[in-house]
């Protein structure tokens, strides 16, 4: 057939070397492993593709089984399900055009033969000019067609509304890998998440309802009507997994289904139950491809779903054993790209447990590693969210891969906190807040999403706000709402309130016990209570850091440890909050030559760097640098970077709602221009919001900081700083009488 057709014959068929084909109408592009017509593509799995290759090849004679498994599977012996199941496939994706390119037909005890339909419904003859007369036929009668044939296909997928799912998950038959089974119902819930078809519950939620829930129930919590459910059984290289569709309402099985393979086949298995999941609720999957986008070796793909399985835990302690399984699968199948993504994950979370050297030190690894699963996929959304982490959150490069990884993963929870933290990073606050609610809706009982909500209520001073969805994301558990009410009133300055719930909390035998001891010692030294300092748990979600795990420094650094914290982008990263205190410290003792020349290295101080635009959560750092210049002698520099750092304030400030941080880190600007009045308004407003200065990267007393030093003197400033001090001698004493405290 030359370049007209599939190459015909008895060898492996090869998708790369194969030339695009016409097939009724139909354009099959091999080495793409896609089909077009009139406007819509599909992606098909590749030993779909091959055995499509290879009946259209051959048509219209008969194929036999063998021969099929001889060119599609290389002769390796394979269950009848593996064909039966490509041959199901193809009769779906044939039946999804009007008319249908193709039809295939069973022949008993022989195999199968394809014939191939023109518009008109006549069977194709595939042979010579007399086939491209046919097919140039079909093509033009296809063109008169599209409109109406287009419009068709629009009207049924408008008028089918996306199936709400969710994905249990499945039941581990098997002795060990207590992970692979659950890690299978993950990888069929992220299949249907792509497809625009459904609405899936995220698997995080899933997950929170622990083994065999009740169908109706789980349906109820997780807001959908049909329910996934399986079970996997290993032994050795073959696998079983079994999987149920019910509805939710009745409970009644409106499918199931058994699927045997090696784990070699794992991939096409789990794709045939998104398949048939999708048929069986009369939708159609239009991005059906598997995770990973490439064939991969099943004991490598074992391994790694063990090892999402320890990730998942969060424990640094499993960190160890997660990084020891993803290196053996990279071993196994070293192109194997979510393996060297979660390879990034790994190290990090081992080194998390030994603090924040040992995270500077594995950082570089862990981006390398990242890095190379993008070059292995680039449309591999964990490996974007992992380099935007490891970058840290609020940098221009991080915000890019977060807008990357999210616009890979748009149906999804943790698609939506990635658009989230690319929002906020970029000072778009309002927006930020819709994905977070974005995300809750997808992955109801998934905590993080909900908290997010909750911080950014409290952080535009909006109290009642927060407090509401605090008892409307938590309805059924009491002790998280009162830690989540003293958080809330924490950030909102009623520090007594706050004190006085998190020391109920801390008694109890809660998960939030330790959190909330942490949380009251943090007020009670603000207020002056207490003398020793806590661990800090940085800023709320909104704009906090991950790593930092140090307590608060109360004295500048020597000059080899700034050297340490600032000497590498992993340093700056991991002690992105320390530097600013120990900048703050240091320019009260007179050495800002150091800070200086830091600005001057390729690392930039307070990962501010010269003549680069100033992001939305860098805003509060620029006037300390601007100090540092102008002590230096290099006024206009400072000039420079305070109008930069101005021109993003009125470019947020624009955009909507602000967090009453963002008030303060704009007076501090304003104040370094000499704008007084402008900054006395942001300081002004944010206090009326709730403001009271008390970040762990805030000194002590508000006429310290090194940014409000141009404010000194000014009524309106002084009277502010009277108030604060009121404000704290009153909680300072409510706090010690609610807790019989001497004050």
């Amino acid at each position: 057939m030359g370049g007209n057709g599939p190459a015909n014959g008895a060898s492996r068929i090869s998708l790369s070397e194969t030339s695009d084909f016409d097939l009724g109408g139909l354009l099959v592009c091999p080495a793409h492993r896609e089909v077009r017509m009139n406007g819509t593509r599909r992606e098909l799995e590749p030993r779909v593709v091959q055995v499509l290759v290879a009946l259209a090849g051959a048509s219209p004679a008969v194929v036999s089984r063998d021969r099929l498994i001889e060119q599609c599977w290389d002769g390796r012996i394979v269950g009848d399900d593996a064909l039966n199941r490509c041959i199901l496939a193809l009769r779906h994706l044939a039946q999804e055009f009007s008319p249908p390119p193709f039809a295939i037909e069973t022949v008993p005890r022989v195999g199968y033969c394809l014939t191939e339909h023109q518009a008109n419904g006549a069977v194709a003859v595939r042979s010579g000019v007399t086939q491209r007369r046919f097919a140039m036929a079909a093509i033009c009668a296809l063109m008169l067609l599209g409109a109406l044939t287009l419009g068709w296909l629009k009207f049924g997928q408008a008028s089918a509304a996306p199936a709400s799912i969710a994905v249990m998950p499945f039941r581990n038959l098997s002795a060990g890998d207590p992970y692979f089974a659950q890690g299978i119902g993950e990888e069929i819930l992220a299949q249907l998440a792509r497809e625009p078809q459904f609405r899936v519950a995220g698997s995080t939620s899933s997950a929170q309802l622990g083994a065999n829930p009740d169908v109706r129930e789980a349906a109820r919590k997780l807001k959908v009507d049909f329910v996934v459910e399986g079970s996997v059984r290993r032994q050795g290289d073959q696998v079983r997994v079994n999987a149920d569709l019910l509805r939710a309402k009745d409970g009644v099985r409106l499918w199931s289904d058994s699927f045997d393979g090696k784990l070699d086949d794992i991939l096409q298995i789990q794709s045939s139950i998104g398949q048939a999941v999708a048929t069986g609720l009369k939708r159609k999957l239009v991005f059906s491809v598997s995770a990973d986008r490439h064939a991969v070796n099943g004991q490598a793909y074992a391994l790694y779903l063990n090892a999402r399985g320890l990730l998942r835990s969060g424990n640094p302690q499993s960190g160890q054993d997660a990084v020891a399984l993803l290196r053996e699968a990279i071993r196994v199948e070293p192109r194997f790209a979510p393996a060297w993504a979660s390879l990034a994950d790994a190290l990090q979370l081992e080194a998390r447990g030994r603090g924040n050297e040992a995270l500077v030190a594995v950082l570089p690894e862990a981006y390398a590693d990242a890095r190379h699963a993008l070059q292995l996929d680039p449309d591999l959304a964990e490996a974007h969210g992992a380099i935007a982490e490891l970058l840290g959150s609020e940098s221009p490069e991080a915000i890019a891969h977060y807008r990357r990884a999210a616009a890979l993963e748009p149906r999804t929870g943790e698609g939506m906190m990635w658009s989230a933290t690319a929002f906020n990073g970029s000072g778009e606050f309002d927006n930020g807040l819709a994905a977070f609610r974005r995300a809750h809706d997808l992955d109801p009982l998934w905590p993080l999403p909900m908290r997010a909500i909750v911080d950014s209520f409290a952080i535009m001073g909006d109290r009642a706000a927060a407090e509401a969805a605090i008892r409307s994301g938590f309805p059924d558990d009491p002790m998280t709402q009162d830690f989540a009410i003293a958080r809330v009133a924490r950030l909102s300055g009623d520090f007594s309130e706050a004190a006085a719930n998190w020391s109920i909390v801390a008694k109890s035998e809660s998960r939030w016990a330790p959190p909330s001891k942490s949380g009251l010692d943090q007020i009670l030294f603000a207020l002056k209570l207490a003398k020793d300092p806590p661990p800090t748990s940085g800023r709320a979600l909104i704009g906090g850091s991950r790593f930092v795990a140090a307590p608060p420094i109360t004295a500048a650094p020597s000059p080899a440890r700034w050297r340490q914290q600032t000497g590498s982008p992993a340093a700056a990263v991991v002690y992105a909050d320390e530097n600013v205190m120990a900048a703050k410290l240091m320019l009260e003792a007179g050495r800002s030559r150091e800070l200086v020349a830091t600005y001057d290295s390729p690392m930039g101080l307070l990962r501010i760097h010269k003549g680069e635009t100033v992001g939305a959560m860098r805003v509060r750092d620029a006037p300390i640098v601007a100090l540092a210049l102008r002590r230096e002698g290099r006024a206009a520099e400072a000039d420079d970077l305070l109008r930069r750092a101005d021109s993003t304030i009125r470019t947020v400030y624009a955009r909507g709602r602000v967090p009453v941080f963002f008030d303060e880190d704009a007076a501090g600007v304003w104040a370094g221009q000499g704008k007084v009045s402008e900054a006395m308004d942001a300081l002004e407003r944010a206090y009326r919001r709730g403001w009271y200065h008390i970040g762990h990267t805030d000194f002590a007393t508000l006429q310290d900081e090194p940014a409000f030093h141009a404010l000194r003197g000014d009524p309106r400033f002084d009277e502010l700083v009277a108030k604060h001090a009121a404000h704290f001698a009153r909680e300072r004493l409510e706090t010690s009488r609610a807790l019989k405290i001497a004050s």
